[in-house]
């Protein structure tokens, strides 16, 4: 049997015919290499070619496993964890509802948040089922046609809510928090990073240059944003350039990208201190120095450090009585209610679940083969992360700059769906992840079968 007759056998017994190139390359490159032994050997042309093809084996038991490895595989575990811990935020949201009353309002309604969360759930599963693979050359049309979409709905649609801009009324069936939909750009700008791979300091240069879109959209919106995003980005510049995206000096590159991370935000305090709008100067200023301004614009921060302040290890905190309904938003400030309702071990509890729950998330597409998957999944995971992260910082009473958001334990519609979109994504990575692969040579410039078959196994 010759290549060819071998190869159409073994590629009928393969389902996915999106792996399909991917098979047929690594079989056809063994085959190759097997042939040139056998020619080396003093075989003719055909006879090394039918040796080779010999040296296979069957080539339907091959298709078969061929098959059984590269196909398209759900993560079931992970999608379970992610709809306990969506189910664990909502129910604590409602314990806190019922145990504190600010205002006499309720600050919680249960029918509209578990209707979010159903919708955003299965967003997630549809999107877990598309291929990502497809973002990946129309990248940069995805990403400034999103930016410009963000800028059409805000001028033309646009709705100051609480004082507050950045939200868009979609057709009057609900208003949209366009703030929080900017995150959605973080996954477009890894693919378009990606595009550079191997251009060395240019490429490194053009994806530096392509954060300019993502940066003034948020800076647009909401300055504050630029909290989130810039580390983000960091993380994202980081990862490529020590994984040897662009073939550049390690060490030069990260000191730079994370010296810029750092003068930055510094910049713009001092910005905002000397030349932004009296609030961002006061806000600035209340945050370090609350006590000075308790009775004030400080009276959240000063009431929260209060809670914070009387909290026990377990149980009610001495001052949960006296300052509860002072920090009238519970959901962005969950995890200080918790601490002074039912004690610093509940919080924690509630941290370690958040903080697992992200690392089986972005641990998982680290380990990607393939470099658009790994790039696309850390961005994703990293913007969940800090998220969650700077809402603790917020929780703890150590920074108060904006509103917050920490995926799971927070209300409102717009943050709920963002959080299980980029769940989506990373779920759909490690769902192709046997079918996008990229084909790796092994030491020694050899393709061994068994190795092969050990490689796409071990996941």
């Amino acid at each position: 049997m010759d290549k060819r007759n071998y190869m159409e056998l073994l590629s009928e017994q393969i389902r996915c015919k999106r792996a399909l190139p991917l098979v047929t390359k690594e079989l056809e490159l063994h085959i190759e290499e097997q042939k040139a032994d056998f020619l080396a050997e003093g075989m003719t042309e055909r006879e090394a070619e039918e040796a080779a093809v010999r040296e296979m084996g069957d080539p339907v038991e091959v298709g078969v496993e061929m098959d059984r490895i590269h196909k398209p595989k759900m993560n079931w575990r992970l999608i379970f964890a992610i709809g306990v811990v969506s189910l664990a935020g909502m129910a604590l949201l409602q314990i806190l509802n019922v145990a504190v009353e600010a205002k006499d309002v309720p600050f919680f309604y249960l029918p509209g948040h578990l209707a979010y969360m159903v919708i955003g759930y299965g967003v997630m599963i549809g999107i877990c089922c598309l291929d990502y693979t497809w973002f990946a050359p129309r990248a940069k049309v995805f990403l400034v046609g999103y930016m410009l979409l963000m800028i059409a709905g805000t001028t033309f649609f646009g709705e100051t809510v609480n004082g507050l801009d950045g939200f868009v009324n979609v057709f009057g069936l609900a208003v949209v928090n366009v703030n929080q939909w900017v995150v959605l750009a973080i996954p477009l700008y890894c693919a378009v990073l990606y595009s550079y791979y191997g251009q060395g300091y240019r490429g490194l240069i053009k994806g530096i240059l392509w954060m300019a879109p993502v940066v003034f959209m948020v800076n647009v919106f909401r300055s504050a944003g630029m909290i989130v995003l810039i580390p983000v980005l960091a993380v994202i510049l980081s990862v490529a350039v020590c994984k040897g995206y662009f073939r550049v000096n390690v060490r030069r590159t990260l000191a730079a990208v994370w010296s810029a991370a750092v003068l930055f935000p510094c910049g713009m305090c001092l910005w905002f201190l000397k030349f932004g709008e009296p609030y961002q100067a006061k806000r600035l200023e209340v945050m370090f120095n609350s006590g000075k301004y308790a009775s004030e614009e400080g009276y959240q921060l000063h009431s929260l450090r209060k809670l914070l302040g009387g909290s026990r290890f377990i149980g009610e905190g001495k001052n949960f009585a006296e300052y509860s309904g002072m920090v009238p938003d519970c959901s962005s400030f969950a995890l200080t209610y918790i601490m002074s309702c039912f004690g610093i071990l509940a919080a924690a509890c509630v941290v370690c679940m958040i903080i697992i729950l992200m690392f089986k998330l972005t641990a998982m597409t680290l380990r990607q083969k393939n470099k658009l998957g790994c790039l696309m999944g850390v961005g994703c995971g990293i913007t969940l992360a800090w998220q969650a992260a700077w809402y603790v910082l917020t929780n703890l009473g150590l920074v108060l700059i904006g509103p917050i958001y920490c995926p799971f334990i927070t209300k409102g519609g717009s943050g709920m769906i963002i959080t299980y979109i980029l769940c989506g994504i990373m779920l759909s990575i490690y769902r192709y992840q046997n079918v996008a692969a990229e084909s790796e040579k092994k030491p020694g410039g050899a393709f061994h079968y068994k190795n092969i078959i050990k490689h796409r196994t071990d996941y």
